[in-house]
């Protein structure tokens, strides 16, 4: 091994972290002493001169990096010379007790200027190479010039690792922290519009920032993912994920459920059951919401899992919707018939197939597999119990509502009763 190489510091598994065996031959320290002093007097070592015009020349050539300010991004490279050329001059590498956080502080800048990770640790090579060219330019002719270079850059390839990590680590952090900040202002926004608590200026300049476009009409929708729902497979259902275009529409978790808005129904098999409402301009999505919820509510109810909206789904919802009525219905028409009796469920079947095949009795009894006279009997039984007449419009919506309220209800509890993911 060369002298003035590194060696592993026993029992430490990271590979910067090691201690450097320094050379025994005064020679040779003086020679590496003789390197520094002439980094330091060139101004090399402090992150100004020759080092700060070299690495504008190359740095500021990148667009990225065109709208910074010259002034702060120097004062940043002096920092990151203050916090790892220490460790270089005094020869050893970094440990867990050198503080980063000048570093995680350049990392978070750059994140909150626009300057993508790759880039960013772009210029940290950058920043390597730069210095070690000015290295190999300023140190002395001597018998141990190549040895002390060779020192020199494994220390400085050992702390710009060490660098580079720690402004990696920022710049995430600071990546991490705007992402939810605009996440928390998107929820806000999309939770305004479908409200109704917000004004036609804030949409405008809302719509205007999301890149949506005002002219268009939109479906407001909602759906309530279940503790195994893949939220990202639902919004590329929808289609209404950032795109380099105008967006489709916008997305939010509010009180448990998947809430926004967009411009076209999706198609094909949806991932859960999904409410939406009809289409209509931004400023009247918050009236139409609850068309969704609604719709929503009535398919969860009935066990549909599709994009669906009310007009698709008849008076189900209004029976849904409406609980003192169904249960005065459910009480004079169903409940007489809720007994154990095989009989009795049969009655209610004939009767539900009776209206469902509006009032022909040669097709009911052909589906259900009986005489004519077995539906004629049965369905008598139920007016006689029931005090209707199947023969009158009125009682047959009475009835009609009775069953549909009695088959919401059981799809209900059968929805609870159903194990969680």
């Amino acid at each position: 091994m060369f002298p003035g190489a590194a060696t592993a510091a026993p029992g430490n598994g990271d590979a910067w972290m090691t201690d450097v065996r320094r050379d025994e031959d005064p020679e040779y320290e003086e020679a590496w002493s003789e390197l520094i002093g002439c980094l330091r007097s060139a101004g090399v070592l402090d992150g100004k001169g020759p080092l700060a015009d070299k690495m504008a020349q190359r740095i500021f050539v990148l667009p990225s990096y065109r709208k910074l300010d010259r002034a702060e991004l120097r004062q940043s490279w002096i920092d990151s010379m203050d916090a790892s050329m220490c460790g270089v001059i005094d020869r050893r590498h970094p440990s867990d007790a050198d503080d980063d956080d000048a570093l995680r502080q350049v990392g978070d800048s750059r994140a909150r200027a626009g300057i993508g990770v790759a880039e960013m640790l772009q210029t940290g090579v950058t920043f390597q190479t730069v210095l070690y060219e000015l290295a190999r330019e300023l140190a002395p002719e001597s018998p141990y010039r190549e040895r002390v270079l060779l020192e020199f850059f494994g220390l400085l390839q050992s702390w710009s690792a060490w660098a580079m990590v720690a402004s990696a680590a920022g710049h995430r952090e600071a990546e991490l922290d705007m992402q939810g900040r605009t996440q928390a202002q998107q929820t806000d926004f999309v939770r305004r519009i479908l409200s109704g608590a917000i004004a036609g200026s804030e949409i405008g300049s809302g719509i205007e920032a999301y890149g949506l476009d005002r002219d268009q009409l939109y479906h407001a929708f909602r759906a309530r993912p279940g503790l195994d729902a893949d939220v990202r497979e639902v919004e590329r259902h929808l289609r209404i994920a950032p795109s380099a275009g105008r967006r489709a529409g916008m997305m939010a978790l509010l009180d448990g459920d998947l809430c926004g808005f967009l411009t076209k129904p999706p198609q094909g098999p949806a991932p859960l059951a999904i409410g939406i409402s009809p289409p209509v301009p931004l400023e009247q999505l918050a009236a139409v919401f609850r068309l969704a919820t609604r719709a929503l509510d009535t398919a969860l109810a009935v066990g549909r899992s599709e994009v669906v909206g009310v007009e698709q789904l008849g008076l189900q919802p209004a029976v849904a919707a409406d609980h003192d009525i169904g249960e005065l219905m459910h009480a004079r028409y169903i409940e007489p018939f809720l007994g154990h009796s095989a009989s009795e469920a049969a009655i209610l079947e004939t009767v539900e197939r009776y209206i469902h095949n509006d009032s022909r009795l040669e097709r009911t009894a052909g589906e259900l597999h009986v005489h004519p006279n077995t539906v004629r009997y049965r369905l008598t039984r139920f007016e006689t119990i029931t005090g209707c007449s199947l023969r009158e419009h009125q009682a047959v919506v009475e009835v009609w509502w009775a069953l549909t309220w009695h088959d919401l209800r059981q799809a209900t509890a059968r929805h609870r009763e159903r194990p969680a993911a």
